[in-house]
């Protein structure tokens, strides 16, 4: 399967996962510098969506991936669509700045709890903000290709460094054939091995 898949787009992705490791780490480490309160961390803790937050089993399962396999990445093709650069990471972003705040404070109120919560999070997270960064792999060179059109059109010398058609082929694979099954991994990690692990550890 995977020789139909540019193996530039992964190596992008595995970079933008490192570097987001290192922001998640960055923002757990700042967070707790920070003093919380119980009230501040319950807060983070409720930014939960609805659609999964209220559900169990498999129904919890089909909202995870409702939001991070179909909404999250619309949002990320829709923000990829306009000609700024890297404006399509704030889905990712966000992933990881919210967790991090939430972990930072946790493990400053209670350090144990906060430490296992955290490596219980530690499968979920690797295969849910994967999938995020091979969408922004491809979305990188879909909008490099849209930025480049649209200096095209106000230049005499016209350019065709990034093809339109072939970085949306390229998205379309990475996302059936790798991003959508990760999120359906992620989705399961989420349900059921993040609270094995937590019991397990306390």
């Amino acid at each position: 399967m995977l020789y139909i898949i540019n193996n530039n787009y992964l190596k992008r992705a595995l970079k933008i996962f490192i570097i987001t490791t290192a922001l998640l780490l960055i923002t757990i480490f700042l967070a707790y510098m920070f003093h919380p309160t119980e009230e501040s961390i319950k807060s983070l803790g409720n930014k939960t969506s609805k659609i999964v937050s209220e559900k169990q089993g498999l129904a919890k399962i089909w909202g995870f991936i409702q939001i991070n396999g179909f909404h999250v990445p619309l949002q990320m093709f829709l923000l990829a669509l306009i000609p700024i650069p890297f404006l399509y990471t704030l889905n990712l972003i966000a992933t990881i700045i919210i967790p991090g705040i939430m972990f930072g404070f946790f493990i400053n109120f209670d350090t144990h709890k906060g430490l296992t919560s955290f490596i219980a999070y530690i499968p979920h997270y690797t295969l849910e903000v994967m999938s995020y960064c091979i969408i922004v792999s491809g979305l990188y060179m879909l909008n490099k290709a849209i930025i480049e059109k649209l200096r095209n059109l106000f230049k005499k010398e016209k350019k065709n460094n990034y093809s339109f058609k072939d970085s949306i082929l390229n998205l379309l694979k990475m996302y059936l054939f790798i991003s959508l099954p990760l999120v359906v991994l992620a989705a399961f990690a989420e349900t059921y091995i993040a609270n094995f692990l937590f019991d397990l550890m306390n």
